[in-house]
């Protein structure tokens, strides 16, 4: 005979963040949203760029900080060199920046309990890491097939959890009462490309969004964040897709019901994209300018001294 009572979950609320690359930057305008609302996850679950985002508000940065954070980041920096076996980049890169960024070493340690989704290449499943250090389980999330080479952990490798799970719902819907999903993919419509890299990275967003469809289902609220006109990989519209998050969220709370624990507030420290390589290099050229504009000046006005002096001896 089965039990008339309903099982109790273990948390209350969890927030799965969905992959999305640059696109994550709008996991925290959402996460202000919530802050706003007085929602605050007891556990959370990140796949891709969702596991960068979740392990930083489980540590317990703020949306703007964790915003600053993805502004931080350079495509050209986290690029390692790899020869074309399993990927035509390493994660060594990514790893030693997410050492650098998140302020714990381990999951287990994190306040919030997180788990980070990835793909085994071996076993064909997906694998939800509670444990081990961040840096590394993040990065494996993160590993876009023949983009990165699969990160090996445990004697067995893995690539981005989006493979087989893009919106981690499942990882957390028998462990929560309730779940909320940020989910920033949409198919939208893009002109073609004649070109290997462009067909694979759309093939795989729309991979991605195919298996997203049934965890979004899963969910007991869904924000789907309109980031369809933005590129995965293109770091300068940050501020842009921050308030798209914000905007999208507050508007799918308020239509479900839920109230504001405080009036929306101002984010003065919230800034664009650090300067990349390229734009130090014209800030030091515009500077160099700027000091032989100087010294011409200089010039102009040495020669014009000296001609008065000599017209006066004159």
């Amino acid at each position: 005979m089965g039990s008339i009572f309903k099982r109790k979950k273990k948390y209350k609320l969890g927030i799965a963040f969905s992959g999305g690359g640059a696109k994550g930057a709008a996991h925290c305008g959402a996460l202000q949203a919530l802050y706003e609302f007085g929602l605050k996850a007891d556990v959370v679950a990140g796949t891709s760029a969702g596991s960068i985002a979740a392990t930083m508000y489980a540590a317990g940065l703020s949306p703007v900080e964790i915003t600053n954070n993805f502004s931080s980041l350079d495509f050209r920096d986290l690029l390692g060199t790899q020869l074309p076996k399993g990927g035509m980049f390493d994660t060594k890169p990514l790893v030693k920046h997410l050492q650098k960024i998140l302020p714990y070493e381990r999951l287990e340690d994190l306040p919030v309990k997180t788990l980070v989704i990835a793909t085994s290449i071996e076993r064909g499943v997906v694998r939800f890491f509670e444990e081990g250090e961040i840096a590394q389980r993040v990065a494996a999330s993160c590993a876009i097939p023949l983009i990165y080479q699969p990160v090996k952990i445990e004697g067995e490798h893995y690539s981005d959890g989006g493979v087989l799970m893009n919106l981690p719902v499942s990882a957390l819907r028998d462990k929560c009462e309730k779940v909320i999903a940020l989910n920033l993919h949409q198919a939208g419509k893009i002109c073609y490309r004649d070109s290997m890299y462009s067909i694979a990275i759309r093939s795989f967003s729309l991979m991605f969004l195919s298996n997203t469809m049934e965890d979004a289902a899963r969910a007991d609220l869904v924000i789907d964040m309109d980031t369809s006109s933005y590129s995965a990989y293109d770091l300068s519209n940050i501020e842009s897709l921050f308030y798209i998050g914000y905007n999208t969220a507050v508007e799918v709370l308020e239509a479900h019901g839920y109230k504001r624990v405080m009036p929306k507030q101002a984010l003065e420290h919230l800034h664009k994209k650090a300067p990349g390589a390229l734009d130090e290099l014209k800030l030091k050229a515009q500077a160099m300018l700027a000091k032989s504009e100087e010294l011409r000046n200089s010039a102009k006005r040495l020669i014009s001294g000296e001609k008065d002096k000599k017209s006066l001896e004159a």
